[in-house]
């Protein structure tokens, strides 16, 4: 009989780099502290020292310096806190629309087989008969044709 083989979990098996491991964490921090990069950056910190998030080839020195240099956070003149980019909030809106809608799957057409046909469009409560000095584009042509031919 064919079982279950457990193996040890390695986290490095995805083959992502170690700026974009950091940045999805940092990107998750982010959301926890109300987009507070100096917050975020702090708890990464401290989460790397009890997980080990890096290595000493790249330490979050390393990412900081990559976060700027990529345009990810930038560091305020007058107090030297960190703030975060546009990118930064873009980045964000992306990862949340891809978590939620990503692993939506395009669902079959329905089969169902009816013996009453529909009523068609439903009328719009929105269209009135035309008025002198309507618009061109407010005018339902379609409708209006509609109406004239099967009067």
């Amino acid at each position: 009989m064919q079982g279950y083989f457990f193996s040890e979990f390695k986290p490095d098996e995805n083959n992502k780099a170690p700026f974009d491991k950091l940045l999805d964490l940092f990107s998750q921090l982010l959301n926890y502290t109300n987009g507070d990069a100096a917050e975020a950056l702090n708890w990464l910190t401290q989460m790397d020292k009890e997980y080990k998030l890096t290595n000493k080839d790249y330490g979050i020195g390393d990412f900081i310096e990559d976060l700027k240099a990529n345009g990810y956070i930038k560091e305020d003149e007058q107090d030297g806190a960190y703030k975060i980019t546009p990118k930064t909030e873009q980045t964000i809106r992306k990862k949340s629309l891809e978590e939620v809608f990503g692993k939506m799957k395009k669902a079959r057409q329905g089969n169902h087989r009816t013996f009453k046909t529909g009523q068609g469009d439903e009328p719009n409560p929105e269209t009135r008969p035309y008025e002198f000095g309507d618009a061109p584009e407010t005018i339902d042509y379609t409708g209006s044709l509609k109406k004239r031919i099967y009067k």
